[in-house]
Formats: C-alpha cells, sequence, structure tokens
C-alpha cells in the first residue's frame, strides 16, 4: 500500500552507485528542467565522494514545474534587465526588495507562486530526511549531504530538526550547500554545529541575482546564504566563493562537476587522476595481482566486519517505526490549497 507522510507527496532514495562502504552520501537536487535535467540522477553523473552513494527524489512535479519557471525566466527578456537589477539589489549579500525594477516585478508572479510553494515542501521533506536519519536505517556509518538551491535548503532544516532532537550526535559527517536559499545570519547556523562532525561548506555567489529575485519575498532586507559567507566562528564553517565557476543560479546545475572539485568533493575525474598518479611507479605485475586481490579480500571483510556490528547495507527496509514503504514514498494526489496559502507568504525560515 503506498503511503505519504504529512504532505509530502514524493520522497524516495535512488543509487547513484552500486558499491557498499562504511560512508554514505546522498546527493539532493535543487529543480528539474525538460530536457538533459529532467531526473534527479543528471547533475550528479560525476560524484564519486564513496562507493555508496543516494540521490533523493522529492516532490518531482513541483521541482519541474519550478525548474521549468527559472528557465524561461532566465532565457526571456527578463535576463536582459538583470545586470541593471544586479547593481541596484545585491550589495554584499544582501537583498534590498523596493529596489527591484518594476519592469522586472510585472513578471513575479510567473515565479513567486511555484517557488513558494517548493520552499515550504523543502523545508517539510528536509524535516522528514532528519527522522529518517536519526532513526538509524543506514547503521552506524557517517552520512554527507550535498545540495544545491532547494537541495540545500532540504539540508539545511533537516539539520535544523536534528539539533533539536536527542542522540543526533555522530550521524553526520560533513555537509555542502550550493547557492542555499536560506537565511545567512550565523546566529541561525549555530544549531548545525551540534549535528555536523565535520565541514560545514557554504557555497555561494554575489552575482546570483536569480537567487536575489526569487528570495526578495522573505523580507525587505535579509541576508541570503547562497549569495554571501557565512559569518560563523567555527572552524568546520567553510566559505566558497564560486563567482568564478557560477555565474547565474542555474549553473549550479549545469557547472557541478566544476563546483564539486572546487569545493573538495572527490568525482570521477578526480579518481582517474588519482589511479594516473599512482601509476607513475607500478609495482611488478604479478605483485600487482596479488596485491588487487588481497584490497578485494580486505574490502569484503570490512564490509562483513561492518554488518556484523550491525551497520549493514543501506537497504531502507521499512521498521515498525517507518513511514515508509519499501524504502521510498511514492507519488500521491495531495490537496494543494495549503501550498497556494502559503506561496503568498513563503520564503521565511
Amino acid at each position: 500500500m503506498k503511503k505519504r507522510v504529512g504532505a509530502i507527496e514524493e520522497f524516495e532514495f535512488l543509487p547513484l552507485t552500486e558499491g557498499k562502504q562504511l560512508h554514505i552520501t546522498i546527493a539532493i537536487t535543487g529543480w528539474l528542467c525538460a530536457g538533459k535535467y529532467g531526473s534527479f540522477t543528471a547533475p550528479w553523473s560525476s560524484l564519486l565522494q564513496s562507493s555508496e552513494q543516494y540521490c533523493l527524489a522529492w516532490e518531482s512535479k513541483y521541482l519541474m514545474e519550478l525548474g521549468n519557471t527559472l528557465d524561461y525566466l532566465l532565457n526571456g527578456f527578463v535576463n536582459m534587465m538583470a545586470q541593471e537589477a544586479l547593481k541596484l539589489t545585491v550589495l554584499s549579500g544582501i537583498v534590498t526588495a523596493l529596489t527591484w525594477p518594476t519592469s522586472l516585478l510585472t513578471v513575479a508572479s510567473v515565479i513567486d507562486n511555484p517557488w513558494g510553494v517548493c520552499l515550504h515542501r523543502s523545508a517539510e521533506v528536509g524535516k522528514h530526511l532528519a527522522h529518517i536519519l536519526l532513526s538509524r536505517q543506514q547503521g552506524k556509518r557517517p552520512v554527507t549531504l550535498i545540495g544545491f538551491s532547494l537541495g540545500a535548503r532540504v539540508i539545511y532544516f533537516c539539520l535544523q530538526e536534528m539539533a533539536q532532537e536527542k542522540d543526533s550526535q555522530g550521524i553526520i559527517e560533513d555537509v555542502v550547500l550550493l547557492g542555499a536559499p536560506v537565511e545567512g545570519e550565523a546566529k541561525y547556523w549555530k544549531a548545525l554545529t551540534k549535528v555536523v562532525s565535520g565541514r560545514i561548506i557554504n557555497g555561494y555567489c554575489r552575482g546570483d541575482w536569480l537567487l536575489g529575485f526569487v528570495y526578495r519575498t522573505s523580507s525587505v532586507q535579509l541576508n541570503v546564504a547562497g549569495l554571501q559567507p557565512v559569518d560563523l566562528d567555527d572552524r568546520r564553517m567553510v566559505n566558497m566563493d564560486l563567482s568564478s565557476v557560477v555565474k547565474g543560479h542555474l549553473d549550479y546545475m549545469k557547472q557541478m562537476d566544476t563546483i564539486l572539485k572546487a569545493v573538495g568533493i572527490k568525482t570521477k575525474e578526480c579518481r582517474l587522476e588519482e589511479k594516473a598518479s599512482a601509476g607513475l611507479f607500478p609495482p611488478p605485475a604479478k605483485k600487482s595481482q596479488q596485491e588487487a586481490g588481497g584490497e578485494t579480500q580486505e574490502e569484503e571483510n570490512t564490509v562483513q566486519e561492518e554488518d556484523g556490528a550491525g551497520g549493514g547495507h543501506w537497504s531502507w527496509a521499512p521498521t515498525a517505526s517507518s513511514s515508509l514503504n519499501s524504502g521510498h514514498l511514492s507519488s500521491v494526489p495531495a490537496d494543494t490549497s495549503r501550498d497556494r496559502e502559503v506561496a503568498a507568504g513563503a520564503g521565511t525560515d
């Protein structure tokens, strides 16, 4: 029987790799659009942070509507006015809604509703992800979370929710938030340090006028993490200026390979370079084969040891307390009247 969790219509983990490892990576896409980037897995084709990786598929109907609208705005006449708007609106990451040109605001209704709906739903999905991780369906293995745009917002609300619960330590290793449409003041990020044991990476671009425009309804004046560094005094906080790579908000999807390398996340290309570098001084062929066999046996033993310790492969099988069915939550028709109510005032964290 298909189940749903509150207002969430779609929540499913899609495997990006077939391997098993003591470390798990979950990638979260921020929107979808027709064509090449119509799937949740498309932006993560080069990701190879760990041998066991998943991509979270969530609320595809709403993310597709949003992505197509963003693409329309960027490629339409709004793009011609953007540079002038940028000079007036994005100053050191501060968005001042009152200064947006009237000509730009005339098309605001095209994007405001789908954006507001997705802001609300991303927060709900993030909270649900938090409880999935807290239930330790992945065993006792550390998890790295990577997301862009609304996917980064999912991560933000996931960590905020986890920080409010007991026994939330020791689950999250690193988090990477790229172009995050969330509050950028340090006091709101302090809670994340309670949950994350490794790095908290905030990738931003000061010239991302599209993010500034769609987020303007949150407040007359607001700090946005995706537009500026988060001034949190903690050694785990790492701010990465991606302005040399990201020229606009849609680049977070299109330039993901380059972005991942820029923030220190391993990709398939990085792995190939490591192997090529190691091949500069190759051992004798016979010894190499023996080592390869030994490494294979060692890897099998490592996985078996973890299985014996109670971790095991993250199968996403439902538990007695789990609301998931067959490891995922499928799309179910929902009453979107709440979305329309939220859309008008959405954007607040």
